[in-house]
């Protein structure tokens, strides 16, 4: 019986110190992929239609800031997977971390 308890709890251990382990480097890659805006635009573009589109736009910034959405920047390149339609108009704001987030992403201004 105290050695089900003992495995049990060597367990529970390793498995704890892979969440936390896990969790640092997921924060960092974050943190690499979100350090600007242009990073933080191809990062959003690579998990909506993959790598390869992200590497293909051009990201330009925008003259227009919206006080509740952030900086605007325009991007070339760029089709949503679902309605076929180029998203063109991003707009980014850093957020409590420092770190660059996009707040908005569609067809119009």
């Amino acid at each position: 019986m105290k050695k089900k308890v003992w495995l049990f709890s060597l367990v529970v251990l390793v498995s704890v110190a892979l969440v936390v382990v896990s969790g640092t480097r997921l924060f960092k890659a974050y943190k690499a992929y979100h350090s600007t805006p242009e990073k933080a635009i191809r990062f959003y573009i690579s998990i909506r239609s993959g790598p390869w589109t992200a590497s293909r736009v051009t990201i330009e910034k925008g003259s227009y800031f919206d006080k509740r959405y952030g900086q605007q920047y325009v991007v070339e390149g760029y089709k949503d997977r679902q309605t076929g339609m180029e998203i063109r108009f991003f707009y980014l704001q850093k957020n409590r971390n420092g770190l660059w987030e996009v707040t908005s992403a569609g067809t119009g201004p």
